[in-house]
């Protein structure tokens, strides 16, 4: 019995330790590389001021970072205005989130290839993600969908940013897919001293639990124009409550024994 309220004390801390803290409120930042290039230096160590090859390079179009938190809430913030975009044009409009998980193969998501025709146009090709996060921003929500090889999606507008796709996953095209799930989002424009520039966006409250425990996952996000590609890279962790019961119960199980006994 006293080893298993020994084990029952440790499971209990590990709980309490899973929520460190952060220099970020919304997670920790898995925003890795994004593939595009124009030369072998043009994607430094951080974020600030990237956009892809040939593009307009101020802060308006500028993504900053995918974040997860440890109630596996997935955020993004950027210098882009989500919910209005630039310049009042659609083509310029917030895409939707790509969310693929890596199976025991290893396989990824198909990023940072430059190689297309301008125009937002739909294409049968998942790109090797298995769910989106179509959002709807009158709303404030969104909802989940699988992905498979039938689906069709939309382009990155400009050539030269084709590496940035997909863009956009359209509910007309693929009518006959079956919403997994339902959820809803919040956007504020945040006041941030991490990032460079002024006028940083977040939106926040993408619950990527039903992704399933330690499910290792790459995550996708872009404009209309495709001028900034936002990838990351994270793993689902079991939300710390989920341990605090488990101790918790162990621990009235040791008592229970003790009592008996």
């Amino acid at each position: 019995m006293k080893n298993l309220c020994i084990l029952a004390l440790i499971l209990l801390l590990a709980g309490l330790a899973a929520a460190p803290a952060s220099a970020f409120s919304y997670g920790t930042n898995i925003t890795i590389d994004d593939g595009n290039a124009s030369s072998g230096t043009w994607y430094g160590t951080g974020e600030d001021q990237e956009v892809e090859p040939g593009m307009v390079g101020s802060q308006a179009w500028d993504l900053e970072g995918f974040f997860l938190d440890s109630d596996n809430v997935l955020s993004l913030v950027g210098g882009f205005d989500f919910v209005d975009g630039v310049a009042g044009n659609e083509a310029f409009s917030s895409g939707d989130i790509f969310i693929s998980t890596i199976n025991s193969e290893g396989d990824s998501p198909i990023y940072g290839n430059i190689d297309g025709v301008d125009g937002n146009t739909s294409i049968t090709n998942s790109y090797g993600y298995d769910y989106v996060l179509d959002l709807d921003f009158e709303t404030f929500t969104y909802t989940v969908y699988q992905l498979d090889s039938s689906s069709v999606l939309q382009t990155a507008y400009y050539e030269q940013n084709e590496g940035s796709s997909p863009w956009q996953y359209n509910d007309d095209d693929n009518s006959d897919d079956i919403a997994l799930l339902t959820g809803s989002f919040s956007f504020s424009e945040d006041v941030l001293t991490d990032f460079v520039g002024d006028d940083h966006y977040l939106l926040t409250g993408f619950d990527l639990s039903f992704l399933g425990h330690d499910t290792e996952f790459y995550s996708h996000f872009t404009m209309g124009c495709g001028n900034d590609n936002l990838m990351g890279h994270g793993v689902v962790v079991p939300e710390p409550g989920t341990w605090l019961l488990f101790g918790a119960g162990l621990v009235a199980l040791a008592l229970v024994r003790r009592r008996n006994g």
